[in-house]
C-alpha cells in the first residue's frame, strides 16, 4: 500500500472511530470504554490514542461535531417557517427535542474541558462557530423584519446558546418533571430580546 492509500485508510479508521464513539457517547455518556469504541469501529484500542490522543479528546471532538450538527439541523427545521413566531418555536423545539442529546453531550464536554485545559481550544472554537451561525440566523429573521435589536447581535447569539445549554441541562436533570412548554421555553430563551407580537407574527416570506 502506497502513502496515499495509507493516508486514506487512516482517515477511514479515524472516521470510523469518531462515528462509533459519537453513537456510544450519545447513548451512554463519557463512561464508555476505549475497548467498546474500538470494537464498535472494528479497530484496535491503541488506535484511539494514535488518532485522538486520549478518550477524553475523542469525547470532546465527538461532542463538538454533534452540537454543530444539532445547530444546523435546528436551522434546517426552521428554514420554512411562515412567521418569526413559527421560526423561534421550530428552532427551540428542535434543540430541546430531537437535538437535545447532542446539546447535552456538548455541555458535558464543556465541563470536562474545565478540568483539562488542553481540551479547551476545541470547545472555544466550537462555541465561536455556534455564535457566528447564530448571528447569521438572527440577521435572516428578526433583523430583516425591520425590528432593531437592543444590544449587539453577537451578544444576542451568545445569550441564545447560553439559554439553550441551561434548559437542556435542566431537562436532562429533571426528566418528565421538566415542566416547560415549548412556548415557555421560547419565552425564556428570547426573554432578553423582548420581541413584540408584531414582530413575532411577521410573515417571513414577505419580510423585506
Amino acid at each position: 500500500m502506497g502513502v496515499r492509500g495509507s493516508r486514506e485508510g487512516g482517515r477511514q479508521t479515524r472516521r470510523a472511530l469518531l462515528d462509533a464513539a459519537t453513537g456510544l457517547f450519545l447513548a451512554q455518556g463519557v463512561g464508555v470504554s476505549v475497548a467498546q469504541i474500538a470494537a464498535a469501529a472494528d479497530a484496535y484500542p491503541n488506535q484511539v490514542t494514535y488518532y485522538f490522543g486520549s478518550k477524553e479528546s475523542l469525547f470532546v471532538e465527538a461532542a463538538c461535531a454533534a452540537v454543530l450538527r444539532a445547530g444546523q439541523a435546528a436551522e434546517d427545521a426552521a428554514a420554512h417557517a411562515d412567521t418569526v413566531r413559527d421560526y423561534t418555536e421550530q428552532l427551540v423545539g428542535s434543540l430541546l427535542g430531537p437535538a437535545a442529546p447532542s446539546v447535552e453531550l456538548f455541555t458535558s464536554a464543556m465541563l470536562l474541558a474545565g478540568r483539562k485545559p488542553e481540551l479547551r481550544q476545541r470547545i472555544t472554537d466550537t462555541l465561536r462557530t455556534l455564535h457566528v451561525r447564530g448571528e447569521a440566523a438572527l440577521l435572516r429573521t428578526l433583523v430583516r423584519t425591520g425590528w432593531k435589536l437592543r444590544t449587539d447581535i453577537d451578544v444576542e447569539a451568545k445569550a441564545f446558546w447560553s439559554a439553550i445549554f441551561g434548559l437542556v441541562i435542566q431537562k436532562a436533570a429533571t426528566g418528565e418533571s421538566f415542566g416547560y412548554s415549548l412556548e415557555e421555553a421560547v419565552a425564556v430563551i428570547f426573554a432578553g430580546l423582548q420581541i413584540p407580537d408584531t414582530v413575532l407574527d411577521t410573515a417571513l416570506g414577505s419580510a423585506s
